[in-house]
């Protein structure tokens, strides 16, 4: 959930900037009493989606190429001061923008940003209700009110919301990546792949959707699939524990047991405090009788967490092979 981000005049970045270095050479205005923390009230909580949603599909609001220089200008300003996180700023020059063009849609969605940054959640939720009044077709705001959803826990509704944003920009790679991230974590695969190789279509070099790819076609029984999206990712983010931790699995499902060991070594100093990658080890290093191996790789997993039962039965194990030899 962001400003959109323009291009801007020179003066309106120098003035921007500007607002980082004033001194007291002029007088101080006097300061804003301070906001509450949060303002979300029982009736924008418990609001029915049917009331978020726009009541017809007609474009009534103005767009940036329908409004006048002077306006644009208010507008950037207050834009460009909410990418730097100066929300008061930002509502100032929005609010100014707005009474200049009341239909002017990004405006309106901008200024629900700084409320939502601000904490005044029911003033954000109606700017962006607004937005979709004025413009039915505008993907980012359903994407926030999805996001607030969520917040809230309403996870069925935050994906009817994803749904409408993808119908409008089928490529909305934040609304794919959360449409995918909640169906692989209620366990559905194929429901998730789809949504990320749509985010794939527009940004094939995320590492976290390589990674998520990789395990829900692991999942799959997709093993050859599983491999090529996490050498996509190590290619990319090599020093990823867990990238090199899922193609450490990966290797080893296919039997390529040196591959796997060089993986997984990596991922245990890239993850010191994780276990699998010592258990995996001692897994290998036992298949092949280096017994020796295997118990150092599992006292080391126990050293991280003795509860470790699996961990504790292997190491005995190798131990008792050793007193056989």
């Amino acid at each position: 959930m962001k400003f959109r981000r323009i291009k801007l005049p020179v003066f309106l970045l120098i003035a921007i900037c500007l607002l980082s270095f004033q001194t007291g050479c002029r007088k101080k205005r006097a300061e804003r009493p301070k906001k509450p923390a949060a303002r979300l009230s029982e009736s924008t909580k418990n609001i029915k989606i049917e009331d978020l949603l726009p009541k017809n599909n007609v474009v009534t609001g103005k767009l940036k190429r329908e409004i006048p220089e002077k306006v644009m200008n208010e507008y950037m300003y207050g834009t460009l001061a909410g990418q730097y996180g100066k929300v008061d700023t930002a509502e100032e020059y929005l609010l100014k923008t707005i009474k200049m063009e009341p239909l002017f849609v990004d405006a309106h969605h901008n200024l629900g940003l700084a409320y939502y940054k601000q904490g005044r959640i029911d003033e954000a939720v109606k700017c962006w209700r607004k937005t979709l009044e004025l413009a039915p077709n505008y993907a980012e705001a359903y994407y926030n009110l999805s996001i607030f959803m969520m917040a809230l826990g309403r996870t069925d509704d935050a994906i009817k919301l994803l749904d409408v944003c993808t119908q409008y920009e089928p490529f909305h790679l934040k609304a794919r990546y959360a449409l995918g991230t909640i169906a692989k974590k209620s366990g559905q695969n194929k429901e998730a792949i789809k949504h990320f190789r749509a985010y794939q279509n527009k940004d094939k070099g995320d590492p976290r959707v390589l990674i998520a790819l990789g395990e829900l076609y692991l999942l799959e029984g997709q093993e050859d699939a599983s491999l090529k999206e996490f050498e996509s990712a190590a290619r990319i983010d090599e020093k990823n524990g867990k990238v090199q931790y899922q193609l450490g699995v990966a290797y080893h499902k296919r039997g390529l047991l040196d591959h796997a060991i060089i993986n997984y070594k990596r991922a245990s100093e890239l993850l010191p405090n994780n276990v699998d990658p010592y258990i995996n080890l001692g897994d290998i290093y036992a298949s092949r009788g280096e017994y020796a191996s295997a118990l150092a790789s599992y006292n080391t997993a126990l050293s991280i967490d003795p509860t470790n039962a699996y961990a504790s039965r292997r190491a005995k194990q190798a131990e008792n092979r050793l007193l056989e030899q």
